[in-house]
């Protein structure tokens, strides 16, 4: 991975990457994988930051106490470094709900952070932000190749918004894998089921080839991540060593 780092710098490729996080904001399954993303870089020695967009956002899943967003920060009102907070060793968040959403209506502007984003107080070696499932061009913006993460819930709205949304993609970010995780699922095949049919409908009309991530069970509304099941815990470590491996042999 060292290596890696060092070609890309060598090669003028050395500008941020944010690894995109899309799904339904106003559920927690987003935050919750970006959770459990941070908690396994950390294993691996690497300092994560999450800019976390959902709607709840991570302080319904870990006691992060009230905090400024990142909105203060793109209207310069707040120092970029006075925003991250420090959920455990090595891993970060910056509450960015109004934040992101100002940039997904206004997408250019997101290299402006990107530029910035040296400010931080500590260098991170990976980034990710959670988005909505129409900030397509944003999360485009954030990383024009590499992998994004769907989340993806077994409701016909959720996966027809999924199906809209990298759909439409493909007119921004030709490049990019797209790694399904189902969430709120009860059984394992009720998650292939509605990964199948995602991946039928795509391959059909896209042509887009899906890359399936595994499963998260469900979470209740405002449920505490210390209070989350075992097996939510499981799998949720489970998917989220399968996505740091993905992502580690992507820039291999």
């Amino acid at each position: 991975m060292d290596q890696a780092k060092t070609l890309r710098k060598l090669l003028g490729q050395a500008r941020p990457v944010i690894t995109p996080i899309l799904g339904d904001l106003q559920q927690d399954y987003a935050a919750c994988m970006g959770r459990f993303i941070l908690e396994q870089q950390a294993r691996l020695g690497a300092n994560s930051l999450l800019l976390d967009g959902s709607e709840r956002g991570l302080n319904a899943l870990v006691d992060a106490g009230p905090h400024q967003d990142l909105l203060g920060f793109l209207q310069g009102r707040r120092n970029l470094e006075d925003l991250a907070v420090l959920l455990a060793k090595k891993q970060y968040l910056v509450p960015a709900r109004q934040g992101l959403a100002a940039l997904t209506n206004a997408p250019a502007q997101a290299p402006n952070l990107l530029g910035k984003l040296h400010r931080l107080p500590v260098t991170c070696d990976h980034l990710y932000a959670t988005l909505d499932y129409r900030a397509f061009s944003l999360a485009s913006e954030f990383s024009a190749e590499g992998e994004w993460l769907w989340i993806v819930q077994p409701t016909a709205q959720s996966v027809t918004q999924a199906y809209s949304a990298i759909r439409s993609s493909g007119g921004v970010s030709e490049f990019v894998q797209h790694r399904v995780i189902v969430a709120g699922v009860r059984s394992v095949n009720e998650a292939d089921h509605v990964f199948a049919n995602l991946q039928d409908t795509t391959a059909r009309f896209l042509g887009k080839p899906l890359q399936y991530g595994g499963h998260l069970p469900t979470l209740k509304a405002g449920q505490p991540l210390s209070e989350a099941g075992r097996d939510m815990i499981a799998a949720g470590r489970r998917v989220a060593k399968a996505v740091c491996t993905a992502e580690d042999q992507a820039y291999a």
